[in-house]
C-alpha cells in the first residue's frame, strides 16, 4: 500500500510539474504580445507589413503569405518572389514591403512567433482599384423651361464600389444608383438623376462626383442650356417727369429670352397708335403730345418658346401742369423761412429788454430832490439843499 501511495504521489507531482511548465511557457508567450496591422493599398503601389513583438525572448519571427508559405524567416527570404523586400529586422520587428501590388496579392498574411505554443497575428491586405473616368450623358442637350430632363453617370472597374453624388451648382441632388458585380471582382456603378429646370438654371453646371478611397474625387459635368420665353420691360427715355402737352415721348422696349426674341412690336390697347408715331424696332417715339394720345401702349416680344408683353400707361397733362404746384411749394418755403426769422428777432428783442431792465439805474441830482413837492424849479432847489443855494456844492448820485 505504501508503495502504491508513493507511486501515485510521484505521478501527480510529475503531472503538476508538466502543467506548471506549460503554463509558464504560455504565460511567457502571451507576455511577448505579437502585433500587426491591416493594410490597404492601391493596385500597383507598395504595401508594407509589420510584425512587432514586445519583450521578445529571442523567439524566431516569420511572415507567411495567404497560402501559408514562408515569405521571410527572420531576415531570410525562402520565397522567390522578388517583390517582397526586407525593410527592417530586429528582435522586436520584422517589416517587409511588397511592390507593384496586384489583386492576386490580396488576402490574410500571418505573423508567426516561434514560442511554445506558437503565436500568430493576422494582417489583412486589401487591394483598392480606382474607378475609371466617369461617363456622363444627358437625355437632351437643350431643355425648355419648366420641363424635366434626365442625366446618367457611369464609372467602371473599381474595387470596392464607388459612390456617385450629384450637384446642380451648389445644390445637392438625389440620384438613384445601381451597382453591378463584374466577373473579375470589379464593380460598375451607374446613377441617374432627374432635374426640373427653370430659366435661372441656364448656364448652371450639373456635376457627377465619383468618390472612392483610392482617389480624390473624379468629376464630370454638363452645362444646362435652358430655353425660355421672353422677358419684357418698357423704360421711359424721355421725359423723366410728367408728360405734358406739346412735349415728346420716347419709350424703349427691353427684351431678354432664349432664343433671343427676333421680333418686337408696339400696339395701343383698344385703339390705334397715333399716325405720326415713329416705331424703330424696340423704340417708340411720339412728338407733340396731346390728350388724345392717352391710353395703354404695349410692347410684345416672342420667340419659339412663347410670347410676353409689358404695358405703359400714357397720361398727358396740361402744358403748365406741375408749375403751380412748384410755385406754391416755393411760396410756402419762403413764408416758413420769414416766419422763423421774425420769431428769432422777436425772441432777441425780449431777451435784450429783460437784460436792460435788470441793469438800468435811476439818476438823481440835488436839484431833483424834493421836486415832487415843489411848485417850481427854484423851490425844488431850495428844498433839495435844505433852503440854501450852493451851486458849487452840487453833487450827483447813482442809485
Amino acid at each position: 500500500m505504501a508503495y502504491g501511495y508513493i507511486s501515485s504521489a510521484l505521478m501527480w507531482s510529475a503531472f503538476a510539474a508538466v502543467l506548471l511548465t506549460g503554463a509558464a511557457q504560455f504565460a511567457s508567450a502571451e507576455s511577448q504580445n505579437l502585433e500587426t496591422d491591416d493594410v490597404w493599398v492601391v493596385e500597383g503601389e507598395t504595401a508594407t507589413i509589420s510584425c512587432r513583438v514586445k519583450n521578445n525572448d529571442d523567439s524566431v519571427i516569420q511572415l507567411l503569405n495567404p497560402n501559408r508559405q514562408t515569405i521571410y524567416f527572420r531576415d531570410v527570404r525562402p520565397l522567390k518572389d522578388s517583390r517582397f523586400q526586407l525593410v527592417n529586422f530586429s528582435e522586436n520587428e520584422l517589416r517587409v514591403s511588397l511592390t507593384n501590388v496586384s489583386l492576386s496579392d490580396e488576402g490574410r498574411y500571418v505573423c508567426q512567433l516561434y514560442t511554445d505554443p506558437p503565436q500568430e497575428a493576422y494582417a489583412d491586405l486589401t487591394v483598392l482599384v480606382p474607378p475609371g473616368n466617369p461617363i456622363m450623358e444627358a437625355e437632351e442637350d437643350v431643355v425648355t423651361e419648366g420641363n424635366e430632363t434626365e442625366m446618367s453617370c457611369t464609372t467602371s472597374s473599381s474595387k470596392p464600389p464607388a459612390k456617385i453624388r450629384w450637384l446642380k451648382g451648389a445644390q445637392e441632388l438625389q440620384g438613384v444608383s445601381r451597382v453591378e458585380d463584374n466577373y473579375d471582382s470589379m464593380y460598375t456603378v451607374s446613377s441617374r438623376v432627374r432635374v426640373t429646370v427653370t430659366k435661372e438654371d441656364d448656364g448652371v453646371a450639373v456635376r457627377c462626383v465619383v468618390e472612392h478611397p483610392a482617389i480624390k474625387d473624379f468629376t464630370a459635368q454638363k452645362i444646362l442650356e435652358v430655353q425660355y420665353k421672353p422677358e419684357v420691360k418698357i423704360s421711359v427715355e424721355y421725359p423723366k417727369g410728367l408728360t405734358r402737352e406739346g412735349e415728346n415721348l420716347e419709350l424703349t422696349c427691353r427684351t431678354r429670352g432664349k432664343p433671343q426674341p427676333q421680333e418686337v412690336s408696339w400696339m395701343k390697347v383698344d385703339d390705334d397708335v397715333p399716325p405720326h408715331a415713329v416705331i424703330t424696332g424696340s423704340e417708340l417715339y411720339i412728338e407733340n403730345l396731346n390728350k388724345s394720345f392717352n391710353g395703354t401702349y404695349r410692347c410684345v416680344a416672342a420667340n419659339s418658346i412663347g410670347e410676353a408683353y409689358d404695358d405703359y400707361i400714357l397720361y398727358v397733362y396740361d402744358s403748365r401742369a406741375g408749375e403751380g404746384v412748384q410755385r406754391s411749394v416755393d411760396h410756402a418755403v419762403i413764408g416758413g423761412v420769414v416766419a422763423v426769422v421774425m420769431f428769432a428777432i422777436l425772441c432777441a428783442l425780449i431777451v435784450l429788454g429783460r437784460y436792460f431792465a435788470r441793469h438800468k439805474g435811476t439818476y438823481f441830482t440835488h436839484e431833483a430832490k424834493g421836486a415832487d413837492d415843489a411848485a417850481d424849479a427854484d423851490t425844488a432847489i431850495i428844498n433839495a439843499e435844505g433852503g440854501v443855494t450852493h451851486s458849487d456844492d452840487k453833487k450827483e448820485y447813482y442809485i
